[in-house]
């Protein structure tokens, strides 16, 4: 009897041994990175869950909500699968009010009227030339219509959302530049222009020399200069919604070429307009100017739809937005979940409405502190623990699990990824949304362990005292060790 109690232990400890071995170690690579002198001042926050049993495996200071960034993205787009579905396109038409005569002219206004899409003519989520070619559509389908000439203006209506465009809580440093955009009833181009320097020698001011598209009184006060040839960019332009008047700092590397940064369009829908307006005069069709500012108010009279430009479905566009980190698609994306109940809803209605699903999704999880949909501002704040059990409840819906995880980004190989953990054991194995701006790095999404199992995850660091590439080393190690011990 006791000889078989001896062996049934033994049995028991040989079984078992490889189990303690692996939760030690994954332990062990939560207390490092948990530890690291780096992180005295700053926090971490750390969940993984078993995706098929649903099994919570480890967790280190799981419900402090700490800033995401950008990782924030993925569980914008999974609303918007949710709410929309993946086959939603977003629609822009084309309108007019009063009749076309017999001799082809409109007595009238034509009526460019967005309804929220952040990829009309969009350079970021299509491809290269994609502005030229949605005018042209809109310039022949106007000619179609028998129209070629237009007694009244050109307009471009924005009223379908809100006129706010941007948060109360982003930064003003970010405002001016084209990540922070914003998203408008009425979008073109990625609400972006690209200012243009002419480079010179290091330690020389560059000059101005315009910008892409022309904004027709937009002027800049630069005190950009020249760094060493190999600095890139770290210019940035200060300057908010409806505001003409811009300021740039910072650096462009030297050289003799010409160099382009980024920045948000002052005034979208008018800019839609000019833009539509230039189209038609090239195809031979004459107007009597534009309209549509955010502040303009808009033409009145019953309104005949001319035509209705579709954009691609919604599964694409959600791709390409956790796949190049969009802000503006993801702002977008949330912006009209909630307008489908509530036209010219608010920022704050459109947030309200997404940290409801969040608490939702997770039966009442607290910790959700959402400010916007794309993680560009520092007043979001989101728990690790609620984050992985948001992402282990969506995964589990097989209407958009494959939508999300086909977009994730795989370390070593795609996005925002594909500098990390290049010709380690984890290449490859990690898909995740990465978030990233001063001092906040984060990752959430799926490792697949070396036993082939997946594991649904969230990590989450705020205020690390080492340089961008300590961080990423102990990040990458810390994956590494992960990877191995599940």
């Amino acid at each position: 009897m006791i000889l078989i109690r001896v062996v049934h232990t033994f049995w028991i400890i040989f079984f078992l041994t490889p189990v303690i071995l692996a939760a030690q170690d994954l332990n062990d690579a939560i207390i490092k990175l948990g530890g690291d002198p780096s992180l005295k001042n700053g926090a971490m926050s750390f969940t993984i869950f078993d995706r098929k049993t649903e099994q919570l495996i480890a967790t280190h200071n799981p419900n402090v909500s700490l800033i995401p960034a950008s990782s924030l993205k993925i569980l914008t787009c999974a609303y918007g699968l949710k709410t929309l579905g993946k086959n939603f396109k977003f629609k822009t038409t084309i309108e007019t009010t009063g009749e076309i005569d017999k001799n082809g002219v409109l007595h009238g206004d034509l009526i460019l009227k967005g309804y929220g899409d952040p990829t009309l003519g969009s350079d970021l989520s299509n491809d290269s030339g994609e502005l030229d070619k949605v005018l042209k559509i809109f310039a022949t389908e106007v000619k179609s219509a028998g129209i070629k000439s237009i007694e009244g203006r050109i307009y471009g209506d924005g009223s379908y959302l809100s006129d706010e465009g941007i948060y109360n809580s982003w930064l003003w440093g970010d405002i001016g530049n084209y990540y922070a955009a914003g998203v408008y009833g009425l979008n073109i181009y990625d609400n972006l222009f690209r200012l243009k320097f002419k480079q010179s020698k290091q330690g020389t001011y560059p000059k101005v020399i315009g910008t892409y598209p022309n904004i027709p009184g937009l002027q800049f006060a630069s005190q950009v200069l020249c760094a060493g040839a190999n600095t890139g960019d770290n210019a940035y332009i200060f300057g908010g919604p409806l505001q003409y008047n811009r300021q740039v700092k910072g650096t462009i590397p030297a050289g003799n070429g010409i160099f382009e940064i980024k920045g948000s369009m002052p005034d979208p829908p008018l800019m839609a307009a000019l833009l539509l307006k230039d189209a038609l005069t090239e195809a031979g069709i004459t107007s009597n100017g534009v309209g549509g500012s955010l502040k303009d108010v808009q033409p009145v009279g019953k309104r005949k739809v001319l035509y209705t430009h579709s954009s691609k479905s919604l599964d694409l566009i959600v791709n390409e937005t956790i796949l190049k980190s969009i802000n503006i698609n993801a702002e977008g994306i949330l912006r009209y979940c909630k307008s489908m109940d509530k036209v010219a809803s608010t920022t704050d209605d459109a947030v309200n409405t997404f940290g409801a699903f969040l608490q939702k999704t997770t039966e009442g999880q607290t910790g959700f502190f959402v400010c916007d949909g794309s993680g560009l501002s520092t007043s979001n704040s989101l728990p690790s623990y609620g984050f992985a059990k948001v992402l282990l409840q969506l995964f589990k819906d097989p209407s958009i699990a494959d939508v999300i995880t086909d977009a994730l980004p795989v370390a070593g190989m795609t996005g925002t990824l594909k500098n990390y953990l290049k010709g380690s054991k984890a290449a490859g194995h990690i898909k995740a949304k990465t978030g990233s701006m001063d001092k906040v790095r984060s990752f959430s999404g799926i490792i697949t362990g070396d036993s082939g199992k997946e594991y649904v995850f969230s990590l989450i660091i705020n205020n690390y005292n080492c340089s961008s590439a300590q961080i990423k080393a102990k990040v990458e190690s810390f994956f590494n060790d992960v990877y191995l011990a599940i």
